[in-house]
């Protein structure tokens, strides 16, 4: 309403505004009029001028609402406006594929040092591979460089975090992540909670487990099946548990 209103009373429209308005929508996956946008911002007098945020913003936009295939693509028909951004950032999905993550690591600081400001889908990418090596401090430290960079993680990227924590058995430091993820307005979603909980009841640690399932329903995040599982699994395993936890209505 605002934008409009600028129009209306005879304010012109200038990249930050064109940018800020792009990022909010895509950001809450409003990808369409984010695209509208965009185009009035090309067929504008101001246009990108040379910065890539806008494109970035769409990127993160079909991320969210679309998935990998179509942020890529869009990502490749960006060639002709940023050829040296979108052919270092191609680069590192290349390598993050192949797991070739120090390869891919190397590209990124050098898209860095050239000024470049990678798309969520570098960072997703890149968070991925270190998380499944075992390097979550190098992880959460490209967490924080997206934050940084106005690049706000999603789901998929902390959760990847959050499962190479558990991975190695750090419940404690999983646990805060959330908390900190939570702090700073990331939602999080089933698949956020199902390895901390699957670690704890592998640690028989069901009480706690029970904790972190009653602070995911309260937050209406529905748990799946693997959740399930890895709690009843535990309670079978349980030597002594009261009779009256067994509420049949609970359980259905």
């Amino acid at each position: 309403d605002l934008f409009n209103d600028m129009k209306t009373d005879g304010i012109k429209w200038n990249f930050v505004t064109f940018d800020t308005i792009i990022r909010g929508l895509c950001s809450e996956g409003r990808i369409e009029d984010g695209f509208s946008i965009l185009e009035l911002m090309e067929e504008s007098k101001e246009g990108s001028r040379g910065h890539i945020s806008p494109y970035n913003s769409i990127i993160y936009g079909l991320l969210k609402k679309n998935g990998f295939d179509e942020s890529a693509e869009f990502l490749t028909k960006m060639g002709n406006l940023f050829p040296r951004a979108v052919d270092r950032s191609l680069m590192i999905l290349e390598h993050c594929k192949k797991g070739a993550i120090e390869d891919a690591k190397r590209v990124y600081d050098q898209m860095i040092d050239e000024g470049g400001i990678p798309s969520i889908l570098v960072y997703n990418c890149l968070v991925h591979g270190f998380s499944k090596q075992g390097n979550v401090r190098e992880a959460v430290e490209l967490m924080n460089e997206m934050i940084a960079n106005n690049c706000f993680p999603m789901p998929s990227t902390f959760n990847a975090v959050i499962t190479g924590f558990c991975r190695q058995g750090k419940v404690e430091s999983a646990l805060k992540l959330v908390e900190d993820i939570t702090a700073r307005g990331c939602v999080p979603n089933t698949e956020t909670y199902s390895p901390l909980i699957d670690v704890l009841c592998r640690n028989g640690d069901l009480q706690k487990a029970m904790q972190v399932f009653m602070q995911m329903v309260d937050k209406g995040i529905l748990p799946d099946l693997f959740i399930w599982n890895s709690l009843l699994l535990s309670l079978s395993q349980e030597r002594h548990f009261s009779k009256n936890m067994l509420n049949i209505d609970y359980i259905v």
